[in-house]
């Protein structure tokens, strides 16, 4: 039997400032684990006092609770009944009034879940909630009135260069050649749409992101009409970052997207040729067979296929559509993965993150569906629940979901990467602690490469394991050699061979692993090129379809360092292969840069059918409980807007992700490791510098006297020399001696970065290329305040802020430092 996807029934809820809702927050019908749900924030007021309005869409909810946590989910801080509800037939809502007792601390995040049965059944809505104890609450009225301005005042041409023009900084780098993305470097005619004929706007969704003192981030969410020769609707979303001081407000940054939603109706086909509109380009997913008699692409959240041979256009999976077009539907926490499409136009595919309806509404996970183009049915194959955020599976489904055949399905979550029986509806894991190492895979996915890079004992082998079969090989080099795994060309295998007296480090401190060899080998192990150049070694690739680009060096006996040498480059002798049809991005007078699908064969539009696949029934389950794999280092979870951008191991990778786009990380505890902004002007860890100062350090180890500091800060003495003579690394001794921290070690971080810590008065040690060490403890807006043991008696003194960049830039920016939870 087939059905119809379900129409959604869970109400949502929206939290209240001044009478206007925030922060829509959708329900999910499973426990989930607060420890990975970062969500919105609100601040509440200095009562402590909450409105919340529950739009019940015909649903009638009962039993209203509330309760709030700590972050790290640890401890349960107050769980209330809510007497305060208010029904309003009129409106199909009900209105929630309570007070969060005085249980909580001053300026820290908490948790809040608010919970209703519904329809037999518990609901939860979970949010953080900040109490600042005082009504300013963060100035959050004032940033939320000025952000709120700004995007109204995009539609309004004669107001924008007198009340937001001055916020813009419009230059060079601003691309004004398309709609789909506009940003604060844009131009003015831009950021107001251009010559766009705006016909229509909805009312933003607002959410509040990110909110300190100072600074603050919010996305608003919401639909154009736009005209002109075709009329499309879009999605917008609109990213603010500001700092509110008592002058006036900054904008930091400002983004917007813009993606028409495709139709699946004739209209859109013309010729050889299938209009998707304004359109991001990294936003669509195209994949066709491999003779291009069917393709299929995903846009906006939607999932279509084409057959080529028969004129058919099926929308195969979306959560909305004519007859379900309410907020329910368009939330977008979600997204769909193209995992395979054959011959005969049957497609695999996974959707990862909330459900928005169907038989797994309000649930978060990844589901597994076959269509049948055949008999125009979707069928699930397997669905893994999950109690962590939908960012977080959403961000693990973009790492590694790939099919290996038609009966395993390969996922990372937690730090495994896991093979689910898509028939048993089973799971193992196949490669652990995937998170802590470097993979490639190859084009066609059939196919995963990895390797351990933390330590040189890992750069002795690089495992490649066949999905299909997951049939494991190891590659390794002779004795007194490394080997580097570099990518893949095409299906082919890419890695560099290093001689063990060939590693050195550079001027910064740093290990310069310089290839002598750069190897290519197919999938069946056959090697197909064996690169080297006489006196010239590889330090870098750049994969590019059928070119390899190498950045060499040469040895200098002289000055006993590497250096650069010309550019080479590896040319593949097998022609890159374009598929029949092609998606592709075109300027077009009326809407700038648009994308479309320009097809093998013309169509008739005429003659075009269009299918709307019913789902197959069941009986059963077909849900797979996975457990997530614990992993032992930390992990860091990198967000920017609304979306977790990454997961891994690695805090110098997290903390340059973060830094680059001005983002948040958190630990797998929900506590904070780095943010970015609200700093104050200055600050100096006094105590350390009261109790180093005017000493003569210069006959000692530096780096034992920063280790040291850095413990009597924190009122622990344990003999740091013998440790270091014993073997013990700073990161070791930090680790030992500060039980319950997180270690942080910011290899190749900018300095700058480092001020957060420092703000917090967490000392920062930062080595140098000969083995000494400084301590960074404070920090102005045009110094940094140093303790250098070398220094002798004046240890402590301001250092330029250029001069400290440029110093630690040339010794390889190694900075040490740590966070208690």
């Amino acid at each position: 039997m087939t059905a119809q996807m379900s129409s959604a029934t869970l109400p949502t809820l929206s939290l209240i400032e001044n009478d206007n809702s925030l922060c829509t927050l959708y329900g999910y019908t499973s426990e989930m684990d607060v420890r990975y749900v970062h969500g919105t924030i609100f601040p509440t007021g200095k009562d402590r006092e909450i409105t919340a309005v529950m739009n019940l869409y015909g649903q009638d909810a009962t039993n209203f609770k509330f309760e709030v946590r700590t972050l790290d989910g640890s401890s349960l801080v107050e769980s209330t009944q809510i007497e305060n509800s208010v029904k309003s037939a009129a409106k199909d809502t009900v209105t929630l009034g309570f007070q969060i007792k005085d249980l909580i601390d001053v300026n820290k995040e908490y948790a809040l879940v608010i919970m209703a049965d519904v329809d037999g059944q518990t609901v939860r809505y979970i949010s953080r909630i900040v109490w600042t104890g005082d009504e300013e609450r963060y100035y959050f009225d004032e940033k939320l009135d000025f952000v709120k301005h700004f995007s109204e005042t995009t539609f309004d041409k004669e107001k924008a260069p007198e009340e937001i023009k001055t916020y813009l900084e419009s230059n060079s780098s601003g691309d004004n050649t398309t709609y789909a993305k506009v940003n604060i470097n844009s131009s003015l005619n831009q950021v107001t749409w251009g010559d766009l004929e705006i016909k229509s706007h909805t009312a933003p969704e607002v959410l509040t992101v990110d909110l300190h003192e100072q600074t603050g981030s919010f996305l608003l969410k919401y639909q154009v009409t736009v005209g002109g020769e075709k009329e499309y609707t879009c999605n917008v979303e609109e990213y603010f970052r500001v700092r509110y001081t008592k002058d006036r407000i900054y904008l930091l940054n400002y983004e917007r997207t813009m993606n028409s939603i495709f139709n699946p109706d004739k209209d859109e086909f013309d010729g050889d040729e299938i209009n998707l509109g304004i359109a991001d380009t990294d936003n669509i997913e195209f994949t066709e067979n491999e003779g291009g008699s069917a393709f299929a692409f995903v846009c906006q959240d939607r999932l279509f296929s084409y057959n080529v041979t028969n004129n058919k256009l099926a929308y195969i999976f979306g959560f909305y559509d004519e007859d379900n077009n309410d907020s329910r539907c368009l939330h977008q926490d979600n997204s769909i993965q193209i995992l395979n499409i054959d011959e005969a136009g049957n497609v695999y595919f996974s959707v990862a993150g909330y459900m928005n309806r169907g038989i797994h509404e309000g649930k978060v996970g990844i589901a597994v569906y076959a269509y049948n183009a055949s008999t125009n049915t979707v069928e699930e194959q397997v669905f893994i629940p999950s109690n962590q955020s939908e960012d977080i599976i959403m961000a693990y489904a973009r790492k590694i979901a790939t099919l290996g055949n038609s009966s395993q399905f390969y996922v990372i979550l937690g730090s495994d990467l896991l093979a689910v029986d898509l028939e048993g509806r089973t799971y193992e894991s196949v490669i652990s602690n995937m998170l802590g190492c470097e993979y490639e895979m190859p084009e066609s996915g059939e196919m995963i490469a990895w390797q351990d890079k933390s330590s040189r004992a890992g750069l002795k082998s690089i495992n490649i394991m066949n999905f299909a079969t997951q049939a494991v090989t190891t590659i390794e080099p002779d004795d007194g050699e490394y080997i580097i795994l570099l990518g893949y060309m095409d299906e082919d295998l890419v890695y560099g061979v290093v001689k063990e007296e060939d590693i050195h480090d550079d001027q910064m401190g740093n290990p310069v692993y310089a290839m002598y060899s750069i190897r290519i080998q197919d999938k069946e192990g056959r090697l197909l090129e064996n690169y080297k150049s006489e006196g010239n070694f590889t330090i870098g690739t750049l994969i590019k379809d059928n070119q390899i680009i190498l950045s060499r060096v040469k040895w200098n006996e002289g000055t006993g360092f590497y250096e650069e040498s010309t550019q080479d480059q590896i040319m593949s002798t097998l022609e890159v292969e374009e598929g029949s049809n092609i998606l592709e991005y075109v300027n077009t007078e009326a809407y700038k840069l648009t994308a479309r699908i320009s097809l093998k064969t013309s169509v008739t539009a005429a003659s075009l059918k269009v299918l709307t696949p019913s789902q197959t029934l069941y009986e059963g389950s077909r849900e797979v409980a996975v457990e997530n794999s614990v992993n032992e280092n930390n992990m860091f979870f990198v967000y920017y807007k609304d979306r977790v951008t990454d997961i891994t191991v690695n805090a110098a990778d997290a903390l340059n992700m973060a830094y680059t786009c001005k983002g948040v990380i958190v630990d797998n505890s929900n506590d904070y490791v780095w943010y970015s902004g609200n700093l104050l002007t200055s600050n100096q860890i006094m105590s350390i510098t009261y109790n180093v100062e005017d000493k003569n350090y210069s006959a000692d180890n530096s780096t034992e006297v920063c280790l040291r500091a850095m413990l009597e800060f924190e009122g622990i003495n344990v003999d740091v020399g013998k440790m270091l003579e014993e073997g013990s690394t700073a990161e070791e001794i930090l680790a030992q001696s500060l039980p319950g921290a997180t270690i942080l070690e910011y290899d190749g971080c900018d300095m700058n970065a480092m001020l957060y810590y420092l703000n917090q008065d967490i000392p920062v040690m930062v080595r140098l290329s000969d083995g000494s060490a400084m301590l960074l403890i404070g920090f102005n807006s045009q110094n940094i305040v140093l303790f250098n043991p070398a220094k002798g008696t004046a240890s402590v003194y301001k250092n330029g802020m250029n001069d400290s960049i440029d110093l630690f830039e040339e010794n390889g920016n190694h900075f040490l430092t740590y966070l208690y939870k």
